[in-house]
């Protein structure tokens, strides 16, 4: 652990005082929900809260093509293995002001690998620590970003949320840092989770070859659907003549591909709060296994037809459940804010712009740059530095939790093990499981 905080300096007492004038608060942070093992060092100036510097940064992504896909025992061990060398290359000179770690929700072994050494690095160095909520940090992304670019940028609460990912599909009203709603959620799997299964069904084999041991399938059958050095992601919204012609020529191309709207009869929209993205999936293997010829006749051209028709089919289910919360909403959120790892997929984001703009609805959409999407620590930097400041902290009996709901409304029984329990007469959501400590909030 020596890198971690190499041996004291003793500064004369003019410079410690010249030290304190100039100090800054920095944040270490580590992410371990899933498969990625990531840390960071942020730093952020008292006197101007709203800006910040990235010191360090650095993510690792445990290689999944050989299991198909994220597998959970493996995930542990390669946090288990990387996550102190990915710490000690950061060179720490100084011990940090607070150090902030992904509690929940995720895979509850793989958090527990970064959340109990965080643990151990708070009691050694003497500095509170912060569990953060996955999810609010993404939702908080467009905020780094901001404070990363001088403080210029940012969203403001109210503003609405949609989380997509490989595990959850949310979204949400955030009418503050520690207050939201559902929306509308997943019934079944994640947007991501979908995106995922059919990228390994569509992608040949000899695609697959050219790409690495840890692998992001959806961003893959995105480069291999959109080829082209700079793409323009065309698309032309439902009912539209362009759009007409455009399913008339794919008819008559491919024939009927049965790639239906899902929780929509008649094109009007059913369950206004719920996502549902199985059965696409469960379409496109159907289409597979009943072309003439099996799988293996299914050309690399119409290969990547498929892969366009099903993100844009399920990216305007996305679409037509925001479109319904922004028409029953009383007042218009200050922006639409999506992220996690869907959120980097840039036909998602051009679909939403063009639906929503189609439909009337002028609203200013914030997604992160790609690098800020997928799970990183640098947003659980930021996440902890803003609970922090709001007067939060983690107890030291806190534990990692795989379940934890946004939600206000939500709250959990002293008798569910995958989350501890909170009081029944406070919040939910956010501060609704145990292990909170609540201070005086920082004086900005």
């Amino acid at each position: 652990m020596s890198k971690l905080l190499p041996s004291p300096t003793f500064l004369s007492v003019p410079r410690l005082r010249s030290a304190a004038r100039v100090r800054r608060f920095t944040v270490l942070a580590i992410e371990t929900s899933c498969d990625d093992t990531s840390v960071a060092l942020l730093r952020s100036s008292p006197g101007s809260p709203s800006t910040a510097t990235l010191l360090a940064h650095k993510t690792l992504t445990c290689p999944n093509r050989v299991y198909g896909g994220i597998h959970p025992l493996a995930s542990v061990q390669f946090h288990r293995r990387n996550l102190l060398p990915l710490l000690q290359s950061l060179e720490i000179s100084r011990k940090p002001d607070l150090v902030a770690v992904t509690r929940g929700p995720g895979m509850l072994a793989a958090l527990a690998a970064g959340f109990d050494t965080a643990k151990g690095l708070s009691a050694a160095w003497g500095v509170p620590l912060i569990g953060v909520h996955h999810m609010q940090a993404h939702a908080l992304t467009p905020r780094l970003v901001a404070a990363l670019n001088g403080g210029e940028g940012g969203v403001e609460f109210p503003f609405m949320t949609l989380l997509v990912s490989g595990g959850h599909t949310i979204l949400l009203e955030s009418r503050g840092l520690t207050s939201h709603r559902i929306l509308a959620e997943t019934m079944d799997i994640a947007l991501g989770d979908m995106v995922d299964k059919c990228a390994r069904r569509l992608l040949p084999e000899a695609v697959m070859d050219g790409h690495p041991e840890a692998v992001s399938y959806g961003a893959a059958l995105e480069r291999f659907c959109f080829p082209e050095e700079e793409p323009e992601y065309a698309y032309h919204p439902r009912k539209t003549p362009e759009r007409r012609q455009e399913d008339e020529e794919k008819l008559e191309k491919w024939g009927e591909w049965k790639l239906c709207q899902p929780l929509s009869k008649n094109g009007k929209v059913h369950f206004s709060d719920a996502f549902s993205f199985c059965g696409l999936g469960s379409t496109l293997d159907r289409y597979f296994w009943a072309k003439d010829g099996g799988p293996s006749s299914i050309s690399v051209e119409e290969r990547k037809a498929l892969g366009r028709e099903v993100m844009m089919v399920a990216f305007e289910h996305i679409a037509s459940r925001i479109a319904t919360a922004l028409e029953a909403s009383k007042t218009l959120p200050s922006a639409l804010v999506v992220s996690g790892g869907v959120a980097a997929n840039k036909f998602l984001k051009n679909i939403l712009s063009n639906y929503l703009c189609n439909g009337g609805y002028n609203i200013r959409i914030a997604v992160p740059p790609q690098k800020y999407c997928t799970d990183n620590a640098a947003m659980i930097a930021w996440a902890g530095l803003e609970m922090y400041r709001a007067g939060y902290t983690s107890a030291p009996t806190a534990t990692p939790v795989r379940k934890w709901s946004l939600d206000d409304d939500t709250y959990y029984e002293g008798n569910d093990i995958d989350c501890e329990a909170g009081g029944r007469n406070g919040p939910g959501g956010v501060l609704g499981i145990s292990g909170w400590v609540k201070r005086e909030a920082e004086e900005r």
